[in-house]
């Protein structure tokens, strides 16, 4: 007799906390089937991580597509081997790592791409040592020897507005980050004057999951650092 709807920790899994176990039941039709399709029960685990990336859509051997946004949890055992549960519905897979977790008092280790994050995803400064970022219609150049920040902005049809401010006028430097469908910001911005404006001085964009964020976070500081400011990581 398949479980209750109400023992169902979410999607199609079953947790047995007296027994830590873990029990799939496949949906047959509207209701799960009687018998579960995977039972794993627990060895003791060191422990705990919860992996979010994104990539281009991919079709399997069978003909279904992957979607864009994965996310897998792999709990690894003390004395080797590990369950690993791949389950596209994240808000599923974040309350199988944490019940998981809880029943062994550990936190959620939060991940990118299980292959690993790859770094060399800074944007490269020009001829001239500026850092230079373009996003639509706006350009923002980094003169740090010049001490200016130049600021362009393209009209819609036809010409440019440009005006200069100091890199003395910069408060503070921000590392923004943010996910928009399966791609990932990261953006240093640079908040300027009384007002606090913020300049994005940086920027890259790619699937979610990959880029390395002490990188980025590095960079902040460093560029903190060598405008005499402070740096605010995420």
């Amino acid at each position: 007799m398949a479980p209750e709807e109400s023992q169902f920790l979410c999607g199609d899994w079953v947790w047995d906390p007296a027994l830590r176990e873990l029990r799939n039941y496949p949906r047959k039709g509207k209701k799960h089937a009687a018998e579960p399709e995977a039972v794993e029960q627990l060895k003791p685990v060191r422990s705990v991580t919860w992996h979010r990336w994104s990539q281009a859509p991919m079709q399997t051997s069978t003909g279904q597509v992957m979607p864009p946004s994965l996310s897998r949890v792999v709990a690894a055992y003390e004395g080797g081997g590990d369950l690993t549960v791949n389950d596209y519905d994240r808000a599923c897979a974040e309350k199988l790592a944490r019940t998981i977790a809880e029943a062994y008092g550990l936190p959620v280790i939060e991940a990118g791409a299980p292959g690993g994050r790859r770094g060399g995803n800074l944007a490269s400064r020009d001829q001239m040592g500026r850092l230079v970022n373009e996003v639509g219609r706006e350009q923002v150049v980094l003169d740090e020897v010049g001490g200016e920040i130049m600021v362009t902005k393209r009209g819609r049809l036809w010409g440019k507005k440009r005006r200069t401010l100091r890199t003395n006028e910069v408060r503070r430097l921000e590392l923004g980050y943010e996910v928009n469908g399966p791609i990932e910001t990261f953006t240093v911005w640079a908040v300027v004057g009384p007002e606090e404006e913020k300049l994005p001085l940086t920027s890259y964009s790619g699937y979610e999951g990959w880029a390395e964020p002490e990188e980025w976070r590095e960079f902040t500081r460093g560029l903190g650092r060598s405008l005499g400011v402070e740096a605010v990581v995420v």
